[in-house]
Parts: structure tokens; C-alpha cells; sequence
């Protein structure tokens, strides 16, 4: 084991790839960030380099130490250093999806509009609040000045046709995993295990509404209301007249225009037993 401490915003992707650049060719090196969604996804996106191939010798183990934790959770890993290290020692691995907005790769949810301005609010807030607290606090005090944005979004089928959507977007999250936010189910049944992306679409809605069903979001209960769409989708473009920011795992990403895809199985990770792979070092 070689224990490596992060010192700054990016440290942790450039220790992972120093640390994929040096591996011996017939080593399996495994890659372990202990801290939150934003950790992680820096160590995936050294993984995943674009324009490389992802070799099936580097793999992703968790410890989740952050604000939020969602992606450890998707796959019942808890911020527990008992079941953390059983994960770890056991080996059992799967191909897993991730997200890519443009050229980076996320874990979770990519969010544009109302949540990804709700995502900017709780990463520069000084309240010690964590996990789904925060983002009931970011939302009641981002509401009352954000208004939605004209864009169009146009959306890839498993067939290869596309649809189009034209006008006014309060929020689109696009999400590999159900939950941002520390377990706000925005997308129920989102996995990454499918090949597909969820896209939970609000278009208009007044704030009153958006107060009065806090609760049902909270709960994933909003799926079936009028005012949302959801879609699952491959990819997705997205084009506005004035830039626009993309967050995903509580992490700035993006602006756009941007295109969000699914890498299907492109990693190899380790989890919990179920029907996985074992893994042999």
C-alpha cells in the first residue's frame, strides 16, 4: 500500500495518473480515494483518459469520506472503514458506466440550470452543513433569483435517431446514479450498470410548486408529475445562447454548448459481493 495525501483541487487526478504511469506492465494496480464524489471523479478521469483505453490492470476501489457520498452509495458502500476494507480485501469487481460531459468524465449526476446553481451555492458556502441539509439549503436560498434559461437539448436513442427540445429549461439532470446531493433520488432506477443515462427534465415551473414539492423529490415521488419529463437517453446536447454551467458530482464541469454521453463499462471497479467478478492480484 502506498498512501498518497492530496494538498489541492486536482492533486488527486495527477497522483492517480503518476501513479498509472509508473505501474509495472504485470501489475494490477488498484486506485483508492478516500474523500467525496469530486475525489473520485478525479481519480476516474485519470483512469479515463480520453483517447486512451482503459485497461482492465487499473481498477477503482471507494472510501467515501465527503460532503455527499453519493456514488459509494449507489453501490451500498458506506463511509464505514470496517465494511470499506472488506470491499477492498474481498476483490470482487464489475464494468460499470460512467458519464462524460465533453472530454471529462463524472460518476453521479450532471447537472444544468436550478441544481447546478444549487451545486455552485453549497460547494462555496461556509455553513457546516453536509450531505442532503446542504442542498435543502442551497435550494430555499438559490430559488427566489434563478429563473430558466431557453436552450435546446437534443437527445440520441438506442437507434441512432434523435429528438429535439426546444425552450425554456428550469433544471436537467443528467444522471448515471440515482442520487446527488447526499441520496436526493433525482433520477430513480438511474444505473450505472445499464448503458443509459436518466434525464430528469423540469422545463417551467413556478416556485411555489417547486417549494411544495420539495418533499417528493427529496423521496424520488416526483417522477410521475406533470411538470417533469424523465428520458433515458444515451446522450445529449445541449446548446443555449449564453453559456450555461454544467456541475456534476459537486464539482464545476462544464459550460455550454456540451454533449453528455454514457461510456458503457468502462470501468472496473470494486464493490460489494453480489454476482461479480473476482478479482485476482
Amino acid at each position: 500500500v502506498d498512501l498518497r495525501f492530496t494538498t489541492a483541487r486536482g492533486a488527486a487526478e495527477s497522483i492517480a495518473r503518476d501513479a498509472i504511469d509508473s505501474r509495472p506492465a504485470d501489475r494490477t494496480l488498484c486506485l483508492v480515494p478516500c474523500g467525496g464524489d469530486g475525489t473520485i471523479q478525479e481519480v476516474v478521469n485519470a483512469m479515463l483518459v480520453p483517447g486512451a483505453t482503459a485497461s482492465d490492470r487499473v481498477i477503482l476501489g471507494v472510501a467515501p469520506g465527503g460532503r455527499c457520498n453519493d456514488f459509494a452509495s449507489a453501490f451500498g458502500i458506506r463511509p464505514d472503514a470496517r465494511q470499506i476494507a472488506e470491499v477492498l480485501r474481498a476483490g470482487h469487481t464489475e464494468q460499470i458506466d460512467v458519464g462524460r460531459v465533453n472530454e471529462r468524465c463524472f460518476c453521479t449526476v450532471a447537472a444544468l440550470g436550478f441544481d447546478a446553481a444549487v451545486a455552485r451555492f453549497v460547494n462555496q458556502m461556509k455553513m457546516p452543513l453536509v450531505g442532503t441539509p446542504a442542498y435543502v439549503y442551497g435550494v430555499l436560498r438559490v430559488l427566489f433569483r434563478y429563473d430558466a434559461v431557453p436552450m435546446r437539448l437534443t437527445l440520441g436513442t438506442p437507434r441512432g435517431n434523435e429528438r429535439v427540445i426546444d425552450g425554456p429549461v428550469f433544471l436537467a439532470a443528467t444522471a448515471n446514479t440515482e442520487s446527488y446531493g447526499g441520496k436526493m433520488r433525482i433520477a430513480p432506477g438511474a444505473s450505472p450498470r445499464d448503458g443509459q443515462l436518466d434525464l430528469c427534465l423540469v422545463s417551467e415551473i413556478s416556485r411555489g410548486r417547486v417549494l411544495r414539492l420539495l418533499h417528493r423529490v427529496l423521496k424520488g415521488r416526483h417522477t410521475e408529475l406533470p411538470e417533469i419529463e424523465m428520458i433515458r437517453t444515451p446522450s445529449l446536447r445541449i446548446e443555449s445562447a449564453t453559456p450555461q454551467e454544467i456541475w456534476a458530482d459537486g464539482e464545476f464541469h462544464a459550460t455550454t454548448p456540451a454533449t453528455i454521453e454514457v461510456l458503457p463499462g468502462a470501468l472496473r471497479m470494486l464493490v460489494p459481493r453480489q454476482d461479480s467478478e473476482e478479482l485476482r492480484i
